[in-house]
């Protein structure tokens, strides 16, 4: 058994870390996918099957990461050799996390030919998260056939097109997506509900690609900046793929906050000056004005908003 070294923190700590975080926003998932369980029933199958299959991934990646744990730390605790095998973690980070950030990525491309009604562009995203996914799932198989952590900065090329690839298509889905949904937005009036609602989808869509594609970055930089210490990207590359179905369920979970009836009825009492005789009687006269609102209350979603009839303008 190989003797412990004296920097053994920055060995296993970033690791411990990175399954720890990993394991965190598995219980912030869970919540949020009982939450659009029970609140959403009324999604298409297709999106049902996305966002529970989405889950799964997740799922097998907590359970793969807690086998790691248990390899590296229980199983082998104390011997150097088999801390430094890469045993499941060259899939269960680049590969799990590449397919996900693809799926979502590739939803987001559709929501874009939706909203915009064109082709190019949402194409180009898809070629970008395409390649990173390949760069990712590269990554692992290199990870697997090398066998140890401690060889994973060598493969500089397929971990930088991975990570690079991804923040690249996530601020791009953030950029195209704000575009088009500002544009959209100037054609509502300033002071209506769907004015209000597409602002916070907008708001929601920058805030977790900005997220996802931060985390990202700062996988690349501590890959790059510090090499000596490969384990150090474990915890923002372990946490990746839970952002991304984190940040998908968010977007649909956010939609329940705009259900609210198509019409409603508000009665308001109005207390009218009493006069000398109806102080002397002890009356009080209460007028009841009811009237009738027709609002504009919907599930503002992507793909949900048409450009506007040309015709009218």
């Amino acid at each position: 058994m190989s003797a412990i070294p004296t920097d053994i923190s920055m060995i296993t700590g970033p690791t411990m870390v990175g399954i720890c975080l990993n394991w965190g926003f598995m219980g912030v998932l869970v919540a949020q996918l009982y939450f659009y369980h029970e609140n959403c029933s009324g999604d298409s199958r297709t999106i049902k099957a996305l966002v529970y299959g989405l889950a799964l991934l997740d799922i097998l990646q907590t359970v793969m990461v807690t086998a790691d744990a248990f390899h590296w730390f229980v199983y082998g605790f104390g011997n150097m050799t088999r801390l430094d095998q890469t045993f499941l973690n060259s899939w269960d980070v680049p590969v799990l996390d590449a397919i996900i950030s693809l799926v979502v990525q590739a939803f987001y491309c559709w929501r874009i030919h939706l909203v915009r009604e064109a082709l190019v562009i949402p194409i180009l995203i898809l070629a970008v998260s395409v390649t990173q996914c390949v760069a990712g799932i590269w990554t692992g198989v290199r990870a697997h056939q090398l066998g140890h952590l401690s060889l994973i900065d060598t493969e500089v090329v397929p971990q930088t097109i991975w990570l690079v690839g991804a923040a690249v298509a996530d601020v791009a889905i953030a950029v195209v997506l704000a575009w088009a949904l500002l544009y959209q937005r100037s054609c509502v009036i300033p002071s209506s509900r769907t004015h209000s609602l597409i602002s916070r989808v907008i708001r929601l869509i920058v805030e977790t690609n900005a997220l996802t594609a931060g985390v990202a970055v700062i996988a690349l930089i501590l890959f790059w900046g510090v090499p000596q210490h490969s384990t150090l990207v474990v915890p923002p590359t372990a946490i990746i793929g839970k952002l991304y179905t984190n940040s998908f369920l968010a977007l649909f979970n956010n939609r329940l906050k705009d259900v609210k009836p198509m019409s409603g009825h508000g009665m308001q009492s109005v207390h009218l000056p009493q006069s000398s005789q109806q102080r002397q009687e002890d009356r009080t006269l209460k007028v009841h004005v009811v009237r009738e609102m027709e609002l504009d209350y919907g599930q503002i979603e992507l793909g949900n908003v048409r450009k506007p009839d040309q015709s009218f303008a």
